[in-house]
């Protein structure tokens, strides 16, 4: 059997008896040797898909094979090589690991057992990263209440429990079965020893026999190692000529139970580096229920050291952060008091007490009151046997009163109001709030904010003030008074005192300036503004402006308003060529109008787009310019144009609204709301914010004077479209579509081509909508229909029935009563014969 082949029938054995097996002999297969590269696709594929249909997870496997010695770079390649194969992650028999306590105790077993078994590895820095990868097993999720003090420190993402492998060996450390010591030879001679400790506690060296180390330190081991090789082989070492430097090299691993209320409990096998810390981290550390504060590492039934994990997190103090041994039991209890610590203060949650410690210690641990916290006193929420009850402690309590179990403390906030504040605004140098002072006046007050502004209005001032019941009051004073200390006022806490300017009684006053000026608008009035200021801030007149016809219309404050036609408005025409009449005083409220040169007329544009030569912006010769003048300018059309009718879209400002125009549309067409909808070139022609309008070119080009050949205005769209020499059908029809068009052809033909109308449809009122924007509806006299020309490019529109044409009688009924009218007269006047 070739190396290949042995391999794969190794992973096949362990597979397939994974089940089966237990835990201990499972580990009698060695698979350090294992090169995934060796291995084939299907082989894998294989060997994966029985042990997923074994029941087992796919990190159940990869957990065993680490377990065999599975180098870790090799299960890294295995996971790629399984993933690349698009596998499966696990078979529906595998039990939920949300769910199954015995998934939870296997996997944490497994998960410690690669830390272990990955930590003795030598300590180069292949195997140091080795170990670190192995140590980044992704451990379970767990749901925790992270209200918890210290249950952040246990959550997935942090790593502040997370075991550190890459430290030199620790003093102290205590050698036992199954860990390796590396000594080193230099100088006048030169050789390495690995040494394991065997199950009897000796490590066997060469030529100098067994050496009892078991329950020795790692210091004492060294100086007995060295003194032994003294006394044999190297002489040397005690004259200096040869040294001796020994490490610890592959470690052994300790099992360690954890019960209680852990978050996994259960028994983990961990390299015998690991602390109590460390296993903390790896059981999840305390369950919702369980002691941050009173955690037991029992050691030969006696328990060894009691661990409050407060001194670590409130101080870094890691004296409890001890090496484990074997066999060491780390149990966490219940808690026994837990308070809730919530409002303002800088950590809120839930807080675990010790039998003797205060509200003043709970501060502390939540690191004291927040900046805006009311500090005077606080609320206890308490439970009884039967009932709620409240609480207020204040601050003289603080340090006496001893929070009990399920007590929820509120720290409230400070209220948004001050002791001694004032505040004075309006024509003052230095507006704002300032302190109140015992006896404080108005005078000292406005002395304090740096005085009057030169604007102040000195006849009146106010404060407005709370009464004792919170109710304003408003207090008036002379400022006059008040500086040349002939009367004063005292201040109260919260009086808010006004100083008013004299602009504050005025109106705005302001000058308008409209028409052919570079900034027309609404400009500020001071005292002798002429209307040459004002022509020169609206940037003087415009190219087209008249300087010699200026309007400026000011109001008559004392008009006759009780005469008939009366004289509400001063006109006063002015001449800005002549500079006297630029210096013309303005008065508030004055209108400024500057009127356009005679002549002048703005520039009118159209546009023309479509199948033309020269297709593009036009700008109008003439104010009566016309269709046929504009289509001799753009050069006549191209091969594919409909020239016979062209469409103009203007621009309008229509006053009604789009439902309006809807409402109004529909009525005009007799349509309802289903067809409506259904067909969008009604709806766009309702919301458009622009008229089209067709013309005849054929008419418009042969006879100029027709009123086809109608004047252009500024803004005008005109298109010539392509000829596309097709007709389309749409609305109650089979199928509605698009049909070549045939000259002669009737709606019928056209109808008949899309499968006819469906029974919803409406055959009186079928219409034809034609490029140019145009309807025409099918025309009735007595019995007989004449339906409209259909021409290239125009739709055929049946509209729906409506609810209200359903009790119509339709023609067809008309003429069934008038038989059965006439068949039930013969039948009477046969009887009478």
């Amino acid at each position: 059997m070739n190396f290949k082949r042995g391999i794969a029938l190794i992973f096949f054995c362990f597979l397939f008896q994974l089940v089966a097996s237990a835990q201990a002999s499972l580990l009698s297969e060695d698979l350090s040797s294992v090169k995934v590269d060796d291995l084939s696709d299907k082989e894998i594929k294989t060997y994966y898909q029985k042990a997923l249909s074994n029941g087992l997870s796919e990190q159940t496997v990869y957990t065993a094979l680490a377990q065999r010695g599975m180098p870790a770079s090799e299960i890294d390649k295995l996971k790629e090589r399984i993933d690349a194969l698009g596998q499966p992650k696990e078979t529906d028999n595998v039990k939920n690991s949300d769910n199954e306590d015995d998934d939870d105790n296997e996997m944490q077993d497994s998960t410690a057992y690669i830390k272990s078994k990955y930590t003795s590895k030598d300590r180069n820095k292949k195997d140091r990263d080795a170990n670190r990868d192995a140590y980044s097993t992704p451990m379970k999720k767990v749901k925790s209440d992270l209200s918890i003090f210290g249950s952040e420190l246990f959550t997935e993402s942090s790593l502040v429990f997370e075991p550190n492998l890459r430290i030199p060996t620790p003093a102290g450390y205590i050698l036992g079965p199954d860990d390796e010591l590396i000594v080193n030879v230099f100088g006048f001679s030169e050789r390495t020893y690995n040494l394991t400790v065997n199950e009897e506690g000796n490590i066997y060296i060469p030529q100098v026999g067994p050496l009892y180390v078991t329950g020795l330190t790692i210091e004492q081991a060294s100086a007995k190692i060295k003194a032994k090789l003294r006394a044999t082989i190297y002489k040397a070492i005690g004259s200096g000529q040869t040294d001796v430097q020994i490490s610890l090299g592959k470690i052994r691993s300790v099992r360690v139970t954890v019960i209680g209320e852990a978050k996994k409990p259960g028994t983990y096998t961990v390299s015998s580096l690991t602390t109590l810390f460390n296993l903390l981290y790896l059981c999840g550390g305390p369950s919702d229920y369980g002691s941050y504060r009173n955690i037991e590492l029992i050691r030969g039934n006696d328990i060894k050291r009691k661990v409050d994990l407060y001194n670590f997190l409130l101080k870094g103090d890691q004296k409890d952060n001890v090496l484990l041994r074997e066999g060491d039991v780390i149990r966490i209890p219940y808690y026994t008091t837990r308070v809730i610590l919530n409002g303002n203060i800088k950590h809120k949650g839930k807080y675990e007490m010790q039998g003797n410690e205060t509200f003043q210690d709970l501060l502390s641990f939540s690191g004291g009151f927040a900046d805006d916290a009311y500090k005077a006193g606080v609320t206890v929420y308490q439970l009884t046997e039967k009932d709620r009850r409240i609480n207020d402690l204040t601050k003289e309590q603080y340090a006496i009163y001893k929070p009990q179990s399920s007590d929820s403390i509120v720290v409230g906030k400070l209220l948004n109001r001050f002791e001694n504040k004032l505040i004075i605004k309006g024509a003052i140098m230095r507006p704002g709030e300032y302190a109140l002072s015992s006896g404080l006046t108005l005078k000292e007050l406005i002395e304090k904010a740096g005085g009057v502004k030169e604007d102040v209005y000195s006849k009146r001032g106010s404060i407005s003030r709370l009464n004792s019941d919170r109710t304003p009051y408003q207090l008036s004073f002379d400022i006059d008074s008040i500086l040349n200390g002939s009367s004063n006022v005292v201040l109260k806490k919260d009086d808010s005192v006004t100083v008013y300017s004299i602009f504050d009684l005025r109106n705005e006053q302001t000058v308008s300036i409209d028409g052919l000026v570079k900034k027309p608008g609404t400009y500020k009035w001071a005292e002798n503004i002429t209307l040459r200021d004002v022509i020169l801030t609206a940037g003087g007149l415009t190219e087209f402006g008249d300087p010699s016809n200026v309007e400026i219309a000011r109001v008559i404050k004392n008009a006759q308003v009780t005469q008939n036609n009366y004289l509400q408005t001063e006109i006063i025409n002015a001449n800005i060529a002549d500079s006297t009449t630029m210096d013309i005083i303005l008065k508030p409220s004055d209108i400024i109008i500057v009127k356009q040169r005679s002549g002048y007329s703005r520039q009118r544009s159209v546009f023309v787009d479509g199948m033309v030569i020269n297709p593009g912006r036009y700008v109008l010769k003439r104010s009566g310019d016309k269709v046929a003048d504009l289509i001799k300018r753009v050069g006549g059309f191209t091969s594919n144009a409909d020239s016979s009718t062209i469409v103009i879209r203007r621009y309008s400002d229509k006053n009604k609204s789009a439902e309006e125009r809807e409402k109004t549309l529909t009525k005009l067409l007799n349509l309802n709301q289903d067809s409506l909808q259904a067909n969008p070139r009604i709806k766009n022609e309702i919301y458009k914010n622009y008229d089209i309008i067709s013309i005849n070119l054929k008419e418009a080009l042969e006879n100029p004077s027709s009123s086809e050949n109608m004047i252009l205005e500024d803004g005008d769209i005109v298109t010539i479209d392509r000829n596309t020499n097709l007709v389309k059908v749409s609305g109650e029809v089979f199928f509605p579509t698009i049909i070549p068009f045939e000259k002669g052809r009737s709606v019928k033909y056209y109808i008949q081509k899309s499968g006819n109308v469906t029974p919803q449809g409406r055959k009186s009122s079928i219409m034809v909508i034609y490029p140019d924007g145009r309807a025409s509806k099918v025309r009735h006299f007595l019995f007989f229909k004449n339906y409209p020309e259909v021409t290239s490019r125009s739709e055929i529109f049946v509209p729906q029935k409506s609810t209200a044409n359903k009790t119509r009688i339709s023609l067809g009924e008309w003429s069934l009563i008038v038989s059965a009218l006439a068949i039930v007269a013969n039948v009477i006047i046969s009887t009478r014969k």
